[in-house]
């Protein structure tokens, strides 16, 4: 018996699972933006230390290479349309010595009291390995996570991330990573 493998928009399998997952979440986000918003009340801040551990490349044809991150997240600051923007700084490393070291600004959205969906935008320098070749040392960042809240403010969540140049040099190939994080809450007595 052979096995037809069906595309949707010339991806495969997985990455037409993770494209419709990115849909979905867009559309959750455009529905609990306004309910965060009008819904949205004073709450206890912390800057954080994010340590993140995960895959590259998840929509490529071959497996990835594992890649690990640890970032700060500042405590927020008002941004445009009443956002309270969060930035953060951080570093990734992928056990094939692809590096990249960024900047991003991000919100949190609160779905329930524990539940938060947290979409990132940012830009950084990146080290090409010989696995991974994005074409710029200059590279864009943007990501969604979806983290649970404890009582005690720590995080643990899981987060998808793209990394492309944006088109700035002849060659863009950008990746994906999936990684997942834990995000303990930094208090300054």
């Amino acid at each position: 018996m052979v096995s037809k493998k069906y595309k949707l928009f010339g991806l495969s399998g997985l990455q037409n699972l993770v494209f419709v997952a990115i849909k979905l979440v867009g559309l959750l986000i455009l529905h609990t933006a306004e309910i965060s918003y009008v819904h949205a009340e004073e709450r206890e801040e912390y800057e954080m230390i994010n340590i993140t551990a995960g895959q590259v490349g998840i929509l490529d044809d071959q497996v990835g290479p594992q890649r690990y991150g640890l970032e700060y997240r500042f405590t927020s600051f008002s941004g445009p349309w009443g956002f309270r923007l969060i930035p953060a700084i951080g570093a990734a490393v992928a056990n094939n010595g692809a590096r990249f070291f960024y900047t991003d600004l991000r919100h949190d959205f609160y779905l329930t009291d524990y539940w938060l969906l947290i979409p990132s935008f940012g830009a950084g320098l990146f080290n090409d390995s010989e696995e991974i070749e994005l074409g710029s040392n200059l590279e864009f960042r943007s990501g969604l996570e979806l983290a649970y809240q404890f009582r005690n403010k720590m995080r643990a969540g899981i987060a998808v991330f793209h990394l492309s140049n944006g088109g700035i040099s002849s060659q863009n190939p950008g990746t994906e990573a999936l990684v997942f994080s834990v995000c303990i809450p930094v208090r300054n007595n």
